[in-house]
Order: C-alpha cells, then structure tokens, then sequence
C-alpha cells in the first residue's frame, strides 16, 4: 500500500510540475502563431480524428517535455543513436519512469507479495539500460563485420573513377543495415556543409568502433600527405579481416569462461529472489540478525570480487 501512495505522490508531482511550466512557457503561443502561418484554423483541429494513438503521443510528448533540454538526456541520445534505437532521449526517460513506478504497483496489486513487487521495480530499473548496451553491442559488431565488405567495394568504385562521396554512395546502394544509415548520415552531413574531414569524425563519435576509427585515420592521413586511397582501403580491409579472424578466436576459446563467470555471478542473486517470492519466512532471519548482515555483504563482496576477476581473465583487448 506504501509502495501505491508513494507512486501516486510522485505521479501527482510530476503533472503538477509540469502544469506550472505550461502555465509559464509561451511555447504554445507561438505554436498558435505557427498554426496561423500554415493556414490551420481551430475548426479544422476540431475535425482532426482523435483516437487512442494520438491520445498516447500527446500525453508523452507533454511528460517527456519534462527532460529536454538537459544534459543527462544529451547523453543518453547519444547512446541511443549508437544502438540505433529510434527514440529520443527525453521519451526514453518518461518510458523508464512509466515502468518502474507502473510495473511495481501492479504486480503489488495483482499478486499481494512486497518482495515481488520490489525485483520488478529493480528489473525495471536496470533493464533499460542492459537492453541499450545489448542493442549497442550488436549494432556495433553487425557494423564491423560490414566494414571489410564496404572498403572493397570502396576501393573498387574509386579504382573505376570515382570520388570518395560517390563510392560511399555506392556502398548506401549496394549494403545493407547498419552501415548504409550510418553512411548515408555521413553523407547528408557533407552534403550540408560539413567537409570530409568533419563528417568522418562525427561518423567514428556516432558508431564508436575502433575499426572505423583506424579507417577515418588512414582517410585523413591520406588528405594531408598524398597517395593511393584505393591501395590504403584494400590494406586496412585485409587488417582488419586478420583482426575479425583472430577475435573469433578468442570468443570461442573463452565463451566457457564467460558462461560459467555468468553462472556462478547469478545464481547465488537469483536464488535469494526465488526465495523472497516463494518462502520468505526462511530467509527473514538474514535481515532481522545483525550476523546475517555480515553474511550478505561478505557475500555481496565476494560476488564483486569474483566477478571483476573473472572478467578481467576472459576480456582480452586488442
């Protein structure tokens, strides 16, 4: 019931905060002027088909307005164009926000149980930001295992005569995601204004792929002192298929490793939270005796330990 107020309350603040706001912003003023502009009268927005979609996309474009223009939010778009998530910063928020304080009380309803209620608050809490590393990872080796392919084809379109914008154009034809988006960016940038120079560097902030930044070197390189761009992409592409070749081999030699790191890392986590759902009578005497704070955090300690050792036994860097 504590956990329902106190969401309640939070909800209650957060509208009320961003009621006072409206009152004070002069943004829908000059929304109203723009509609004027455009030709938009109030009875045409009268007739606009109201339905349950666009209900949704009012309420969270009102309560994501709460985190734009902050400095955490630039952060977290920053992340969330390397994953290529299709979400701005301030809606991933109000997202997060909506289940970790929604998510907890209806399991608190549904089911009646604290402890239940409180790992989905956790999960929600976490989760977030696990799905935006994993998104991150896998768009990130999707892109480099491309890479070697588009400096081919590169290195081919600039042999037949072509400038260096007409052979990342042919790469946005020919390849598929992510790197044609990531390409096709770059390319809108110089296309814009930016020269080659900048528009490669905002590419290799975008992606954050040490691949594509050994790439933008040899490009840059290449500007300033002379020589062949086609012969430099053909040698950095057969670098870095020996790279692609030799990390494959050491993922496989310590996928075990990892496996069992991840295993031993969770199960003791795991098991205390099927047994705080199941049978919490059996594990109370942990929390009401100060030994059994002793042993949760030794063991909490432990856990750390284990964890940092075996990542730092498995992790090789190249």
């Amino acid at each position: 019931m504590q956990l329902i107020i106190s969401g309640f309350i939070l909800l209650v603040v957060v509208f009320a905060i961003n009621g006072i706001i409206k009152t004070f912003s002069t943004r829908d003023v000059y929304k109203e002027r723009l509609r004027n502009v455009i030709g938009q009268t109030e009875q045409d927005r009268i007739h606009d088909k109201v339905t349950v979609r666009t209900t949704l996309s009012s309420m969270m474009k009102k309560a994501s307005s709460l985190f734009a223009a902050r400095s955490f939010t630039a952060r977290l778009q920053s992340r969330l164009v390397s994953a290529g998530i299709p979400f701005k910063g301030e809606e991933y928020i109000t997202i997060s926000l909506a289940a970790i304080i929604l998510l907890p009380i209806i399991v608190f309803a549904v089911s009646g149980n604290f402890w239940l209620a409180v790992i989905f608050f956790i999960l929600a809490s976490i989760i977030p930001m696990i799905y935006i590393n994993i998104k991150k990872d896998k768009r990130l080796q999707a892109f480099e295992m491309q890479l070697a392919d588009a400096l081919v084809i590169m290195a081919n379109a600039l042999r037949a005569g072509f400038g260096f914008q007409q052979a990342m154009e042919t790469v946005v034809k020919e390849m598929a995601e992510p790197i044609t988006s990531e390409f096709a960016w770059c390319l809108r940038e110089m296309n814009l204004g930016f020269n080659q120079e900048e528009a490669l560097l905002n590419l290799g902030e975008r992606v954050k792929s040490g691949e594509m930044n050994l790439v933008i070197s040899g490009i840059i390189i290449q500007r300033q002192v002379g020589g062949n761009l086609a012969t430099i992409m053909d040698n950095i592409g057969d670098t870095m298929r020996d790279r692609t070749r030799i990390k494959k081999q050491v993922k496989v030699l310590t996928a075990q490793g990892k496996m069992s790191g991840m295993v031993v890392g969770l199960l003791p986590v795991v098991l205390l939270a099927a047994m705080l759902v199941l049978n919490p009578e059996q594990v109370y005497f942990l929390f009401q005796d100060s030994r059994g704070w002793v042993m949760l955090g030794s063991a909490l300690i432990m856990e750390i330990m284990g964890a940092y050792i075996i990542s730092r036994i498995v992790n090789i860097e190249f």
